[in-house]
């Protein structure tokens, strides 16, 4: 295994040169990882909203659609808020992924938001077969875009917002994992600079 090391803007930074044998047994999906990110972006996202709640007059609008199945009005302040809020939560989110799983964490940072994407599917899933009751998303005011799918008068717009949301969650979520990520290719320059010292 051997190094190259080049000079960045945030300090030397390693570059692999042989390090396939490495990256393979240690490195593409980590489970843990992914699951850590997304209850790390989880988390964020309810307090950054309960604190922009208790802080400013905006009401995010993360659904379109009510716990009723009713449309809402569209509010550009709300939705606008809920998109920056719904990015920074998963660029936290795969910051923490990228940090913990060491390699490959773009992909991680996708995998917290994938599991993210199958818990709001689970608790749709309870919502629509035991009681609206048991999807805890509805509830809370978090994003609940797969329960909306099946309402019959969704519109083009709450379909819309719905993709630029989940674009925007898998956008910094991916962001965030290489953010994270980075932390470990400066600290591998640092190995590396006091080893062929």
């Amino acid at each position: 295994m051997s190094y190259q090391t080049r000079t960045g803007r945030g300090g030397r930074v390693a570059t692999e040169t042989e390090l396939s044998g490495i990256r393979h047994r240690f490195g593409r999906g980590d489970i843990v990882a992914s699951l850590l990110g997304m209850l790390t972006a989880l988390g964020t996202l309810a307090l950054v909203a309960a604190a922009l709640a208790a802080l400013t007059t905006i009401e995010l609008q993360t659904n379109l659609i009510n716990e009723q199945g009713a449309l809402d009005e569209i509010e550009v302040a709300g939705t606008i808020a809920a998109v920056v809020v719904v990015f920074v939560a998963f660029l936290i989110g795969g910051i923490a992924a990228g940090r913990i799983a060491r390699y490959d964490g773009g992909m991680n940072g996708i995998g917290a938001a994938l599991w993210f994407l199958l818990l709001v599917a689970v608790f749709a899933a309870l919502g629509a077969w035991v009681g609206e009751e048991y999807n805890a998303f509805a509830g809370a005011g978090l994003p609940n875009w797969v329960a909306q799918i099946d309402v019959e008068d969704v519109t083009t717009a709450a379909i819309v917002m719905s993709i630029v949301f989940v674009v925007t969650m898998f956008a910094g979520a991916y962001l965030g994992g290489r953010i994270g990520e980075s932390y470990h290719r400066r600290v591998d320059a640092a190995i590396v600079e006091e080893t062929v010292r």
